[in-house]
């Protein structure tokens, strides 16, 4: 019996492979070059970053440098890296360093090229999983003190403690050392966040619902891929199993578009629009025009919310990350325990996050559950967008509209299991 062609979304990883991070210290840029979602393979994204492995017959490997591609000297703040770049990450990190990129955030980082743009080079390292917290703990001996098994510090950005009330107790009094593993890591979320994409819609063409409608279409492919990207480099992600890192970016991908289309929103435009992308922005008249107005009024919901409670960038960055762990299989993942820690460590980043606007018990414990009621209220409005999506696509020909390639296996494969009822949204509240 032939064998079914195996869905583009399938990795060629093996399942027992483990996730550390100086085995796969080459970050998203890595996996999506060689192959491991080869449906995401594009020449934008695999050119820049070879393998950190050269094998020569007859020969063992030769370590190379993630960042650069020169000779790594060992593994350094949790990635093989070369002396330069373990030096220039050092300075950068411990100087507070505002690197800006006179190009498009996407330079070449190699052995020649690595002092041409520092913000790129920086960001590289960022996304390949360095992080000078770890070095310090470990030089303090701090490890135990905190909880810390040596052997998880280098698996996860976000180290876990098997003593759930020593990390209670740390969550409600952080300390020195524990405030700046945090900052650590809202450095690392604010590094990884997607580059602006276009839509390459044109508002000259003649009005028809179809042209928004592929414009929008086109965008979603574009933001798709970074989603897949910014997972991968999220800390934590790649110490789940390759299947649920796979399951979880299909069940989630919709509510971090939506959830990041109402931050643009409000960081960019007034309530009376919504900023899809720097060529896409719609006003309310746009809106009552178009054929998505009722999703358009939905939406709007999230970014009035985030003017009402003032979201701070730090807030935003943690939820968005929840987010992404808030829709799961209702038979559970192969790596649950280490899914139940991850997302209970980005909660806790959120309480810290609220801690630095908020100093009252009080008050903070009112800001987390507005923050937390928003949230929950994103599974009822993807849920809109989710149905819209599923309706046009089945309806693709005889409304003009086209489906890009990725975004319709995910589509097919993913949405009728979403609205079908065999996923579970977990929530903060009960209704």
């Amino acid at each position: 019996m032939d064998t079914p062609e195996a869905p583009r979304w399938q990795t060629q990883t093996s399942p027992a492979e483990p996730q550390y991070w100086c085995q796969s210290a080459g970050g998203t840029e890595d996996l999506l070059a060689h192959g491991s979602y080869d449906g995401f393979q594009t020449p934008a994204l695999t050119h820049r970053n070879p393998s950190p492995y050269s094998a020569f017959p007859g020969m063992p490997p030769q370590r190379l440098c993630v960042i650069c591609g020169d000779e790594a000297s060992g593994c350094h703040y949790g990635v093989l890296t070369c002396g330069s770049c373990k030096v220039f990450f050092k300075r950068a990190v411990e100087g507070h360093h505002s690197y800006l990129c006179a190009g498009r955030n996407d330079c070449i980082v190699d052995k020649i090229r690595r002092k041409n743009c520092p913000a790129c080079r920086l960001r590289k390292c960022y996304q390949a999983g360095m992080m000078l917290g770890g070095r310090k703990l470990k030089r303090f001996g701090a490890l135990k003190a905190l909880g810390f098994p040596p052997s998880l510090m280098f698996q996860s950005h976000l180290a876990m403690s098997s003593d759930n009330q020593a990390l209670t107790s740390m969550s409600c009094v952080p300390g020195i050392r524990e405030v700046q593993l945090s900052q650590q890591i809202l450095n690392i979320l604010e590094n990884i966040e997607p580059e602006t994409v276009y839509s390459g819609y044109d508002s000259s063409q003649s009005e028809g619902p179809h042209i928004l409608l592929n414009s929008l279409n086109r965008l979603c492919e574009k933001q798709l891929l970074w989603i897949v990207k910014w997972s991968k480099s999220l800390p934590g992600f790649r110490n789940l199993h390759i299947t649920d890192q796979m399951t979880l970016i299909q069940y989630s991908w919709m509510n971090l578009m939506v959830f990041s289309l109402g931050w643009r929103s409000f960081q960019n435009v007034t309530s009376e629009y919504l900023y899809f992308a720097p060529d896409l922005i719609l006003s309310q008249e746009q809106m009552r025009r178009s054929p998505i107005y009722d999703l358009c009024l939905a939406i709007q919901f999230i970014p009035q919310e985030f003017a009402n409670l003032q979201v701070t960038r730090e807030e935003f960055l943690c939820m968005k990350a929840i987010i992404l762990l808030n829709t799961v299989p209702l038979e559970g993942l192969k790596s649950q325990a280490a899914f139940e820690d991850m997302r209970q460590n980005y909660i806790r980043e959120l309480t810290k996050a609220i801690h630095v606007r908020e100093k009252g018990l009080v008050a903070s414990s009112q800001r987390f559950y507005h923050l937390t009621k928003l949230m929950d209220a994103m599974h009822d409005i993807v849920k809109k967008v989710n149905l819209f999506c599923l309706s046009t696509f089945i309806q693709a020909d005889a409304m003009r509209v086209e489906f890009p390639e990725m975004m319709s296996e995910v589509i097919a494969s993913q949405l009728p299991k979403v609205l079908a009822g065999m996923v579970r949204s977990l929530v903060f509240h009960t209704k």
